[in-house]
């Protein structure tokens, strides 16, 4: 494109010494002196033309540069954000909540560094799918617990639906599962921040006959944690305690045997 605008340029500024006149007949034009200064033209535009060509690779010379420096710069912020993991093939999942347990006690997340945790967010009131996933989480852990040496795994059950899962109710709850299950709930806004820190969907349905009767659709996923507080492995409505199981001993090596 830049050649271009200088050929151009150099048409231009050539066109004034050429002959305009035309003859027809059969004898030669008369002679006429051609004005000089075509050749400093030509170096004049090829000039102009280096110089926009130097400008133009130092211009996308400049821009690549720029973008490779926002790059690092993003990649800095995320790396200092708090309570957040920022490692390669890892979401950023996991973060800061303030809840209240079964016995009352406003809790966080601080209170549980140093232990692994399996985390699972439900309600009390569902009637299948979350009493499967937490004798699924039950089972993984007697798994675990039977395994030489192996740390000692905390389950956490989080309360999707405030409005109904008291503390107390949690409690009774629980008893059918794991005997070190700790039951976890708050305010609405509370749990908002907790489950849009592990990235968990829920919506409480219609209560239609108005009796207190519904159902939460929320995510049935349980999370990994590890002694740091940070999320290193998930587990879907597929997985079964042997292969949750399995999968987090190769956690615990990676923890801690970091250098294999």
């Amino acid at each position: 494109m830049a050649l271009r605008l200088c050929l151009r340029r150099y048409n231009l500024l050539t066109s004034s010494i050429r002959p305009k006149q035309r003859y027809l007949s059969s004898e030669p034009p008369p002679f006429r002196k051609q004005k000089s200064g075509g050749l400093p033209i030509l170096l004049a535009s090829l000039g102009f033309c280096t110089a926009a060509a130097g400008a133009s690779f130092w211009f996308s010379d400049y821009q690549k540069q720029r973008i490779e420096q926002q790059k690092k710069e993003e990649l800095e912020r995320q790396k200092n954000k708090p309570n957040n993991v920022m490692s390669k093939g890892k979401p950023l999942l996991g973060g800061p909540f303030v809840l209240v347990d079964t016995e009352g006690n406003t809790v966080s997340d601080k209170d549980y560094l140093g232990k692994w945790l399996l985390i699972y967010f439900g309600f009390t009131f569902c009637p299948d799918i979350c009493p499967e996933e937490l004798d699924k989480i039950t089972e993984t852990v007697n798994i675990v617990d039977n395994l030489p040496n192996a740390p000692k795994i905390q389950p956490i059950f989080i309360s999707v639906d405030p409005r109904r899962d008291t503390p107390e109710l949690i409690k009774t709850y629980l008893e059918d599962f794991h005997p070190r299950f700790i039951g976890l709930t708050g305010t609405s806004d509370q749990i908002k921040r907790a489950t849009k820190a592990y990235r968990v969907y829920y919506s409480e349905g219609p209560d239609v006959a108005g009796t207190n009767e519904y159902i939460v659709d929320h995510s049935i996923v349980t999370f990994l944690v590890d002694p740091k507080g940070q999320f290193c492995q998930h587990f879907g409505q597929r997985s079964s305690p042997e292969e949750a199981a399995s999968k987090i001993t190769d956690k615990f090596n990676e923890f801690y045997n970091p250098d294999g």
